[in-house]
């Protein structure tokens, strides 16, 4: 599922509401022109346009939610000139229209818009209607808003709650892969257009296996809740921690250049091996691969991450290894990398 679309009305859904309100909207112009009342065919044919505009758009995969609401402003403006020659005749559309507003706005906006909506069409009624229809409607309207509301409240609290399981590891708390990409990707085109430097992090507990084969799953389990914390702990506020595999995580650094990356790797690795836990004797080691911008693309920036990564576990692990300490990458139209001299821990 792309979790993207979590907060667009399905296109097919989206379609058929549309195709609803203009046939409505058509069939009513229709019988206006019968009776002669082009003042209000004319008001009800201007909303019919965008509409017309808005299905062709959604059926060609163009729409944008802007687009949908000022059609749906321009809508509820010819619905509230109806109240006005028609009465509670035009109340009656006040009732879809305003679940469709809490469709297409954030819950705040929602609420305002549909308020001033209601109370201007009410108001706009009493020109031909009496005070107590108008009132009568008016409770009817208000339970409306707050149905509206509710739903919304509800559908917006799911949402988030589907998005958060969806987005983060079960075990460990932090981020897990699906995040990745859409980051990476943001923080690729940022670097190529204005140049802002983001890195990364790979870090792969050491000799992990050996924990659950020696102690247990459950141990192992709590060795890598207690390190995610550490993860989160030490590095910015802003930055991601993913768990990437079984045992391994990748930080995600965005703003920070190599130096700064290395810092925090240092750090980490440290913090790591501090690490005390009853059941294990010995230390928790962790080795790390940091990788910066640029890089031609999101496998291209991971994969030489991964490479630093392996290479600081041939050196003897328990330490981070810079990519651009490997062999030279060149980028087009941007400076290479330059050797930078490999850090151990507790030098």
């Amino acid at each position: 599922m792309d979790l993207t679309k979590l907060n667009k009305i399905p296109k097919k859904s989206s379609l058929l509401l549309q195709f609803a309100g203009l046939v409505t909207i058509a069939t009513y112009v229709l019988y206006r022109i019968i009776i002669n009342d082009y003042a209000l065919a004319g008001i009800l044919t201007l909303s019919i346009v965008p509409l017309a505009i808005s299905m062709y758009l959604e059926w060609n995969n163009r729409a944008n939610l802007i687009q949908k609401q000022l059609t749906l402003i321009i809508i509820c403006i010819a619905i509230s000139y109806s109240c006005f020659t028609l009465g509670y005749k035009g109340l009656l559309y006040l009732f879809p229209t305003i679940f469709v507003i809490f469709f297409l706005f954030n819950l705040k906006t929602a609420l305002l818009l549909s308020f001033i909506y209601s109370l201007v069409s009410l108001l706009l009624a009493l020109n031909i209607e009496e005070s107590h229809v108008v009132i009568r409607y008016s409770i009817a309207i208000l339970d409306c808003l707050i149905f509206g509301a509710i739903f919304s409240h509800v559908v917006n609290k799911q949402k988030q709650a589907l998005l958060y399981f969806a987005n983060t590891d079960e075990l460990t708390g932090v981020y897990n892969r699906k995040r990745l990409i859409k980051t990476l990707t943001l923080l690729l085109q940022e670097y190529a257009l204005n140049g802002t430097q983001s890195s990364i992090l790979l870090l792969d507990l050491d000799h992990f296996k050996k924990v659950n084969d020696k102690f247990g799953h459950l141990i192992g389990d709590e060795v890598l809740r207690i390190t995610a914390q550490i993860l989160k702990t030490h590095t910015p506020d802003d930055a991601e921690v993913i768990r990437y595999g079984g045992e391994e995580f990748l930080i995600v650094l965005a703003g920070l250049d190599m130096d700064q990356a290395s810092i925090i790797a240092q750090v980490l690795i440290e913090r790591i091996s501090a690490l005390k836990i009853s059941q294990i004797q010995g230390n928790i080691t962790c080795s790390i691969g940091v990788n910066s911008l640029p890089a031609t693309n999101i496998d291209q920036w991971l994969a030489d991450c991964d490479k630093a990564l392996y290479q600081a576990k041939s050196d003897g692990r328990d330490r981070y290894i810079l990519a651009q300490e490997l062999k030279p990458t060149h980028y087009s139209n941007k400076k290479d990398y330059v050797d930078t001299k490999r850090v151990q821990p507790n030098q």
